[in-house]
């Protein structure tokens, strides 16, 4: 999808409309930042990874990752 694919989808959407990602293994998290990154085809992606990896090759794209995390985790790994 490219920037000007999701303006036209976010323009029919009501104004607070809530954005999300996708939660590691399930459930949704907010977005808390756009990082811009260089990724390009992983050739050897199983189904459970993502079709892309970062990547600083000459011919990388350079694509906006919306980045989210849960803040409010209540699995205390300590």
């Amino acid at each position: 999808m490219t920037a000007q694919e999701l303006i036209q989808h976010l323009q029919l959407l009501p104004p607070n409309t809530k954005i999300v990602v996708r939660g590691y293994e399930d459930g949704y998290n907010d977005i808390l930042q756009l990082k811009e990154v260089k990724i390009k085809s992983k050739a050897d992606a199983h189904l459970y990874d993502g079709e892309y990896e970062e990547s600083n090759d000459v011919g990388a794209t350079l694509a906006v990752d919306l980045y989210g995390e849960n803040q409010n985790p209540k699995d205390d790994l300590k």
